[in-house]
């Protein structure tokens, strides 16, 4: 086949699986990207990420590292986020007693999704142009934003994501390596100009006054959905209701405002999954977190990290009647969960009445009483001091 007419085959076959965006980019190293990483990593920003080392991120910048003889990345992109869709303008004001999950995560696994696409173009590639290919979603090491930057899909915008024209930061992205030589689209010409829109949205300031550098350790998302251990007190009134990641600086980016669907894999079947109740969250054992959200991203937190997240959020948007849910979770067998759950007890009293403070007092006193495990004794302490500060 002519590079044309390889191009044209590998175009077929991503429309045949619904791809809205494939663009091609050259197999050469991501020599400023690998600098821009190698500095966010030395610099902390990347802390907690114990998978994300100096070694790992020359490999992830280097296309032929992940695939010996690759001379051509090819870039998908699949719409995670429809503007007309009824649950995308829902507020957290809206319902004081839900979560929120991040639009990417309402539906299916995009791990998923993406693998079992790119994977049988990959085999064609293999079994018909005779080429060697190898696919990746985000879990490989590749980098795939700056390979759709080089591939003139977008360009990165100040909040670190990649911003594509008529879909903006609301993109899904995998990547196919390839021994197949074909032309390389250009980059686009485009930068986010004087908007800072994003960088004021922010709720806990993780994006750097200039733009285009995150650090993980204030990002909501990478606390509520890597992060393993406690999250640091300063932060959790920033949580607000977020459950599972954090949308907030895509929100406010006026890029990609015009009309589009998203890919039906990841759409929300329910208000549920967008907006789970709080209260419910905390009653899941291991076995029901695995039943309810198994097949989507929100199995990346695991049960642990979804009920610290929920403990967080009743205590900061909870009612009186998420009270007792909050209390049970006091008893929960992970001490990461009971940890927060003392937090959002304090926290929920102090907002709504003295009387909730007095009786909240007491029950986080009795749980001090009989807590064997040292962080949460600590957290206990810290929450009944604050109810009593509180008066």
């Amino acid at each position: 086949m002519t590079p044309e007419a390889t191009r044209e085959r590998i175009l077929e076959l991503a429309r045949d699986e619904g791809f809205e965006l494939v663009r091609f980019a050259s197999a050469a190293p991501l020599a400023a990207a690998r600098v821009a990483a190698q500095t966010a990593l030395a610099a902390g920003h990347l802390d907690g990420m114990t998978w994300i080392t100096h070694e790992w991120l020359d490999r992830s910048t280097d296309p032929a590292r992940f695939l010996p003889g690759a001379r051509t990345v090819i870039v998908f992109a699949l719409p995670c986020r429809s503007s007309a869709s009824q649950f995308s303008v829902l507020r957290p004001q809206s319902f004081p007693a839900r979560g929120r999950v991040s639009a990417y995560a309402r539906g299916r696994d995009y791990h998923r999704v993406f693998e079992t696409r790119l994977r049988r173009i990959a085999r064609v590639i293999r079994d018909e142009m005779g080429a060697d290919a190898r696919a990746t979603v985000d879990y490989g090491p590749l980098l795939e934003r700056p390979l759709a930057v080089a591939a003139g899909m977008g360009w990165r915008g100040k909040s670190t994501m990649l911003l594509a024209p008529g879909f903006g930061p609301w993109l899904l992205l995998g990547a196919i390596a390839t021994s197949l030589q074909i032309a390389p689209d250009p980059p686009l010409r485009k930068t986010c100009g004087r908007c800072t829109r994003c960088l004021v949205a922010c709720p806990t300031g993780a994006l750097s006054p200039e733009g285009h550098v995150l650090d993980a350790r204030l990002c909501i998302s990478y606390h509520t959905i890597e992060n393993r251990g406690p999250i640091p007190r300063e932060l959790r009134p920033k949580f607000g209701n977020r459950v599972f990641g954090c949308d907030e600086c895509l929100d406010a980016c006026p890029v990609g405002a015009a009309r589009f669907e998203t890919h039906p894999d990841f759409a929300p079947v329910s208000l549920d999954d967008a907006f789970p109740p709080l209260a419910d969250l905390l009653s899941f054992d291991d076995e029901a977190f695995a039943v309810r959200f198994r097949g989507r991203s929100i199995m990346r937190a695991k049960r642990d990290g979804l009920l610290r997240n929920a403990c967080i959020a009743l205590g900061n948007v909870g009612t009186e009647g998420d009270l007792p849910a909050l209390v049970a979770a006091l008893s929960d067998p992970s001490p990461l969960v009971r940890g927060h759950a003392a937090w959002g007890v304090a926290r929920l009293a102090t907002r709504l009445a003295l009387g909730l403070r007095y009786g909240a007092c007491g029950v986080l006193v009795e749980s001090l009483a009989v807590e064997p495990d040292a962080f949460v004794r600590e957290e206990l302490t810290l929450a009944i001091a604050e109810l009593k500060a509180s008066g």
